[in-house]
């Protein structure tokens, strides 16, 4: 069986002339065992120079937060290198020139657990001096094709493992969802409500689509617009992998109301000049300035701070540490002329 996919141009710009095109940049086949699968892809030299290329293969997953890691081939169990193999391995071409490649992946015919194995197709030009910042430094080109294969029979299914309230100005949760199958799923798709004490839908977000490999996990952020005032809310979340059933998580909410007292020990307490729901006056004088920073850095560890931590969460994360420091001084930095 031949395929070949086009999906689009992929460029790499990694200083002035020194760019690398494919026209390839996924394959994902439905395989059985004991199939040969074919594919072919293009790679242009858009260098103003001859330039050797090299083709190899490799492994890949994500980490919690989505970023792509590379591997040596063999390294994951669900590694799709042992199947794959490419053709011309290297090459030379001159500027303008392309080079089709292609990929022959085949599928052992017995031995194969159900479910999706990937792996990574990386076309690499030669490492090139290139100036930047005034330095002379070594750069290489480098572009992968990942290549999914999805043998029968195979599960799918996901689980939501953590549903967590980060910072409330506004509200953004965090949700950590699991691949607990085994295929690979492409796009996951999360939709978040907010209902009040009343049982009243507040809010609603959906969160844009994302993959998640068989076994790995994915911490997702889910930002709303919303600025809950004190009182009870319900947040639910509802998960779609593709397939049935749908996910949901949930968890209690409570907006206490601020008990604010001086940071100073007496005189006046912490005020919200501009009405954003952060106290940046923190020594109540009426005006944001140097002073605000030096008090606040000396008592966020104070108990009249984390017990109105919402008020001094100026980084929005969900706790009042050293960080919320370093965040007030930014928002002085930018605010002053």
């Amino acid at each position: 069986m031949r395929a070949c996919l086009f999906v689009g141009l992929a460029f790499v710009w990694l200083g002035p002339v020194l760019a690398l095109e494919v026209n390839l940049l996924e394959v994902d086949l439905a395989v059985a065992p004991g199939q040969v699968h074919t594919f072919t892809f293009i790679a242009r030299n858009e260098t103003d120079t001859p330039e050797q290329f090299t083709i190899y293969i490799g492994d890949w997953d994500r980490d919690v937060d989505g970023t792509n890691r590379f591997y040596p081939a063999g390294t994951l169990p669900r590694s799709l290198a042992p199947w794959l193999s490419v053709a011309p391995t290297s090459f030379m071409l001159g500027p303008g020139e392309t080079r089709e490649v292609m990929g022959t992946l085949s599928v052992p015919g017995s031995g194969v657990m159900g479910g999706t194995y990937w792996g990574i197709i990386f076309v690499q030009g030669e490492p090139r001096p290139v100036q930047h910042q005034g330095t002379t430094v070594m750069v290489t080109k480098r572009i992968g094709i990942k290549v999914y294969a999805s043998v029968p029979p195979g599960e799918h299914a996901g689980e939501v493992r953590a549903l967590e309230v980060r910072g409330l100005n506004p509200l953004w949760l965090r949700l950590k969802f699991a691949n607990i199958g085994t295929l690979n799923l492409r796009a996951v798709t999360v939709e978040a409500e907010v209902y009040d004490a009343k049982g009243d839908r507040v809010v609603g977000v959906n969160l844009s689509p994302f993959p998640c490999l068989p076994g790995a996990e994915r911490w997702v952020a889910v930002s709303t617009d919303f600025r809950p005032a004190p009182g009870v809310y319900h947040v639910l979340v509802k998960v779609d992998t593709g397939g049935d059933p749908l996910l949901a998580g949930q968890v209690p909410l409570r907006v206490r109301p601020l008990a604010l007292v001086p940071l100073t020990g007496t005189g006046p307490v912490p005020q919200d000049l501009d009405g954003d729901g952060f106290y940046e006056d923190a020594n109540g004088d009426g005006v944001f300035d140097g002073q605000d920073v030096a008090l606040f850095q000396e008592s966020w560890r104070s108990a009249g701070v984390q017990a109105n931590g919402r008020a001094f969460d100026f980084n929005n994360d969900g706790v009042v540490d050293e960080a919320d420091a370093a965040a007030l001084a930014e928002l002085l930095k930018a605010r002053t002329p």
